[in-house]
């Protein structure tokens, strides 16, 4: 080794070590230097092209997967004549397509929602308190993905004529 700290690496690159035991740093002189060392130093650069390109490319939502369609939501409110919320009403939704059918209660207020339906499908869903049925409403599927459907459950018809 000479005085002024260089030494011939494996390559036949020179290198100045930095004063950091072990660390050696390449001069501007061995980038510029030879042909050697410019095309060594030109493939390691389209290298890491090439790998930073492939981890994009591997990484990102290309679209050539299939995406899973979000989740459908239906919900709404099981109303009396007077608009007011009724509680504890049977809610039923009928998928279309599998005749699949889920039932559950109205809430307070008469809040109900049916979650993580298919969007391609077709709905139905009806209500009954006590008896008696509302009207039932249909959801499409070319509508939205959160769809509000209120129930109307009217009054009892008195049998009396």
């Amino acid at each position: 080794m000479t005085g002024t700290d260089e030494a011939r690496a494996p390559s036949g690159l020179r290198s100045a070590t930095a004063g950091w035991a072990g660390i050696s740093v390449l001069s501007l002189a061995d980038l510029v230097g030879g042909v050697t060392a410019g095309r060594r130093t030109a493939r390691g650069l389209v290298c890491l092209l090439a790998l930073s390109a492939l981890q994009l490319f591997l990484c990102a939502d290309n679209g050539l997967g299939k995406r899973k369609e979000t989740p459908r939501t239906i919900s709404g409110r099981v109303l009396d004549e007077a608009d007011n919320g009724i509680s504890g009403a049977v809610v039923e939704l009928t998928d279309l397509q599998t005749g699949k059918k889920v039932a559950t209660f109205s809430e307070e207020g008469g809040k109900y929602r049916f979650s993580d339906l298919e969007r391609a499908h077709d709905y139905e869903v009806k209500a009954s308190y006590k008896g008696a049925p509302s009207e039932v409403r249909k959801a499409s599927s070319l509508g939205e993905q959160q769809l509000i459907l209120n129930l109307r459950i009217p009054p009892p018809q008195s049998s009396d004529k």
